[in-house]
C-alpha cells in the first residue's frame, strides 16, 4: 500500500515537471487560427450553456411590453454588437470568422433558448468565448429591448424595424452630420424615436445636456446604450449636439398624459411633493433645480416636465440604488431619493409626465 502511494507521488511529481516544462517552452500553440479541438469546443459549449441555464432562473422579462422595444433595440444592437455577429438572420463580418471561439450565427437556433438565458447572455457575458459583459452590467433594464430585437427579428425574418427616415431628417443631417449618432432614438426635434425608455431632449438646458454627453462619455453617468454612442463625440461635437438640442422645437403636437399617467389622484400628490416638498421628512421641493415654473433655475439641472413616467421612475430608483451616475450635481440626488417612498416616485413621476415638455406647442 505503501509503495502504491510512493508511485502515485512520484507520477504526480514527474507529470507536473512536465507540465510546467510544457508551459515555460512555450510549445503549444495559442493560435486562433488553428481552432478548437472538437471535444473542447463541445465541453466549453456544454458548459456554458448549462451554467446560463442555472444563473438564469428567476429572471423574468417586464411585464410592460414598451420596455421591451425592438426599435431600441435595434440601435442598440447596431453600436454595441453588430460588428462581431452581424445582423440577426445574416453571416458574420468576415473579421469576426477568424475569433476562437468564432462568435455563434445568430439564426432561428437562437429561439431556442428563452428570453432569460439571452438576457443574462448579454448582461454578464461568457468567459473564455470572446463575449463582453454589458458596459454597465447593473442597468439589466437596458438588455430587455435587445433580447426582444434579437427574438422578433428572427421570428418575422426582418432585418430592420427603423422607421423610415424622412426628407427633413435627411436635410438635419446634411446640415448637422453628427445627428447621424442621435437621430434614430431622439428624431431631429429631440422627441422620442425609440419608446418610452429614451428620454425626450426637446428644449432641455444646453449645460444640462452638454454635462450628460460628457458624463456619458466618461463613464460617469451609467448606460450601456449611451456610453459606446458618446465615446467617439468630440467636445466640439458634444457642444454642437446639446446647443441643437437645447434650442429644438416638438413639431409634432401630442398629448403627454399616457395611459399610465391618468390616475389624477397620483398627479395632484406628485404636484404637491414637487411644488412644496415635505418638511416633515425633510424632502424639499422639486421645482426649484427642475421646474415646472421656477425661475433663475441653474441650467446644469434637467427639466423633467414631459418625460415618460417610467423614465422619470426608473431614474429615481437608480439614484436610490448609486446605479444612475451622472455629472457631480447628481449626487445631490442621492440623499433626496433615500427619502422618497415607491408610491412617492410614482406619484412625482406621473405628475411630471402630466406636463408639457419645453418647448412643445400647445394643444389648444
Amino acid at each position: 500500500m505503501l509503495l502504491t502511494w510512493k508511485r502515485a507521488l512520484l507520477a504526480g511529481i514527474v507529470l507536473g515537471i512536465l507540465g510546467t516544462v510544457v508551459l515555460i517552452s512555450g510549445v503549444v500553440p495559442v493560435k486562433a487560427s488553428s481552432g478548437h479541438w472538437q471535444i473542447t469546443r463541445w465541453f466549453l459549449d456544454f458548459a456554458s450553456d448549462r451554467s446560463v441555464s442555472f444563473h438564469s432562473r428567476g429572471t423574468q422579462p417586464p411585464e410592460d411590453g414598451e420596455l421591451r422595444d425592438v426599435r431600441l433595440g435595434e440601435e442598440i444592437f447596431q453600436t454595441n454588437c453588430r460588428f462581431c455577429h452581424g445582423l440577426p438572420g445574416k453571416e458574420q463580418p468576415p473579421v469576426a470568422r477568424g475569433m476562437t471561439p468564432t462568435p455563434p450565427r445568430l439564426d432561428r437556433s437562437l429561439l431556442e433558448k428563452e428570453p432569460r438565458e439571452l438576457h443574462y447572455i448579454i448582461q454578464h457575458g461568457i468567459k473564455f468565448a470572446g463575449m463582453p459583459a454589458w458596459p454597465v452590467p447593473a442597468r439589466g433594464d437596458e438588455v430587455w429591448p435587445v433580447v426582444a430585437y434579437l427574438r422578433k427579428s428572427l421570428e418575422e425574418d426582418r432585418e430592420t424595424f427603423r422607421a423610415e427616415r424622412t426628407e427633413d431628417d435627411l436635410a438635419a443631417i446634411a446640415k448637422l452630420p453628427v445627428l447621424q449618432a442621435c437621430i434614430d432614438c431622439h428624431g431631429v426635434d429631440g422627441a422620442s424615436r425609440a419608446g418610452k425608455q429614451v428620454p425626450q431632449l426637446t428644449g432641455q438646458a444646453e449645460g444640462y445636456l452638454r454635462q450628460s454627453l460628457l458624463a456619458f462619455r466618461s463613464s460617469e453617468r451609467f448606460s450601456g446604450a449611451m456610453m459606446p454612442v458618446s465615446h467617439d463625440l468630440t467636445n466640439q461635437e458634444i457642444d454642437t449636439l446639446s446647443k441643437h438640442y437645447h434650442e429644438a422645437t416638438w413639431n409634432d403636437v401630442r398629448t403627454r398624459v399616457d395611459d399610465d399617467v391618468a390616475d389624477q389622484a397620483a398627479i395632484e400628490r406628485g404636484r404637491e411633493l414637487a411644488t412644496v416638498g415635505d418638511r416633515g421628512r425633510k424632502i424639499p421641493s422639486c421645482q426649484k433645480c427642475h421646474g415646472p415654473q421656477a425661475e433663475n433655475r441653474r441650467d446644469d439641472y434637467p427639466n423633467l416636465a414631459g418625460q415618460s413616467k417610467w423614465y422619470l421612475q426608473q431614474q429615481l430608483e437608480l439614484f436610490e440604488k448609486r446605479s444612475r451616475g451622472g455629472a457631480r450635481t447628481a449626487r445631490l440626488m442621492h440623499p433626496i431619493a433615500d427619502k422618497l417612498s415607491k408610491r412617492d416616485r410614482s406619484d412625482l413621476a406621473a405628475f411630471y409626465a402630466s406636463l408639457q415638455t419645453p418647448n412643445q406647442p400647445s394643444e389648444h
